[in-house]
């Protein structure tokens, strides 16, 4: 008796299919990182074997969607094949990247003692200012959510005498601006979250002018400042719709209901209600989320503010996580073996 056995066979991705396969994972990094997630994993069995620039460049860019939508496994594969004894000359020059994208990485997951030490690791393979000005814009990041804003304050300021990049600095000023809302500082917050967005506005960032716009408008909600809101509104609108990004575009959305309701007398429809309700659960989980308690007691809504209180029990504050809440993805090689910088930019 004849038995066929059938042998999968993985054909490796011609030079011009990773070209191909890069382009894509750029645009939906900035559109939809699930999905360029999802790519990646689809492709990285085909990946070759063999060590390059530019499947140097395609891993990066996978790894950019892995810590984006917290995928431990891309982010762990990756980081295996970078640090790998193959890979040892390849990736020379490229250590700061893989580091502060790891550093990114245990931040979105709430483990903040590995990150503030992979940041340290990353200033330590700086080689400028503008790159050292990036990683202590993220550490800063590090230190707002671990309840170290004066750090974070300090090493924000600091940093905006080191960069000359424009993109830098409107990042810093971007997240100035955040330390300034968290202290209530409104008036502070709202110009630093107005020079961030009219650059990258007028470089055509609009994932980042996006997210600049909307910290900007709802700056101007909690000052009750709705000219300047309907100044800024539709520039900001365009941004987000570019952005493609749903969570985006779903905060505006409150947003927009809300200046609807207050300046307008649109009533909250019930379809509207229903509309927000649904998008409680993606935005809780973001940043922008702390704001939706603000704008439920603005909307007075009883439906709206019973939900939104309840999926809080469900979804807290990301500020008020202090617990790692996913999975630690260590740099064995890269950053081990490193002395490991720690500047007094760190430590004041």
């Amino acid at each position: 008796m004849f038995i066929a056995f059938w042998l999968s066979v993985v054909v490796v991705m011609s030079p011009s299919e990773m070209f191909m396969t890069l382009n894509q994972l750029k645009e939906l990094n900035s559109k939809n990182p699930q999905q360029a997630a999802q790519v990646f994993r689809t492709v990285q069995s085909r990946l070759p074997k063999k060590p390059s620039r530019g499947l140097l460049e395609l891993y990066l860019v996978g790894l950019e969607a892995g810590v984006r939508v917290i995928d431990a496994e891309v982010v762990q594969h990756i980081m295996t094949v970078l640090e790998s004894d193959q890979w040892i000359g390849t990736v020379e020059g490229a250590e700061l990247d893989i580091a502060t994208a790891a550093a990114i990485y245990h931040r979105r997951i709430h483990d903040y003692a590995y990150a503030e030490t992979l940041n340290e690791c990353a200033i330590s393979y700086a080689a400028d200012p503008k790159e050292f000005a990036r990683v202590a814009n993220n550490m800063a990041v590090v230190f707002r959510y671990s309840g170290q804003p004066e750090k974070a304050q300090n090493i924000l300021n600091e940093s905006l005498m080191l960069a000359e990049d424009r993109e830098i600095v409107a990042n810093i000023k971007n997240n100035l601006g955040n330390i300034y809302f968290d202290q209530k500082k409104y008036r502070h917050a709202q110009l630093m979250y107005i020079r961030a967005f009219r650059f990258h506005s007028e470089v055509g960032q609009s994932g980042y002018a996006a997210g600049t716009g909307l910290n900007l408008l709802n700056t101007q909600i909690y000052l009750g400042d709705w000219p300047s809101f309907e100044r800024y509104r539709a520039s900001v609108a365009l941004e987000v719709k570019q952005s493609g990004q749903d969570m985006f575009k779903f905060f505006f959305m409150w947003q927009t209901y809300l200046n609807e309701h207050l300046n307008y007398d649109t009533p909250l429809s019930e379809k509207r209600v229903s509309a927000l309700i649904d998008t409680i659960p993606l935005l809780l989980k973001s940043e922008l989320g702390p704001s939706l308690s603000y704008y439920s007691s603005l909307f007075q809504n009883d439906r709206l503010h019973v939900t939104l209180q309840s999926q809080l029990k469900k979804t807290p504050d990301i500020k008020t996580v202090q617990e790692p809440n996913g999975t630690r993805v260590k740099l064995e090689r890269l950053c081990t073996t490193r002395i490991i910088a720690k500047k007094h930019y760190f430590n004041r």
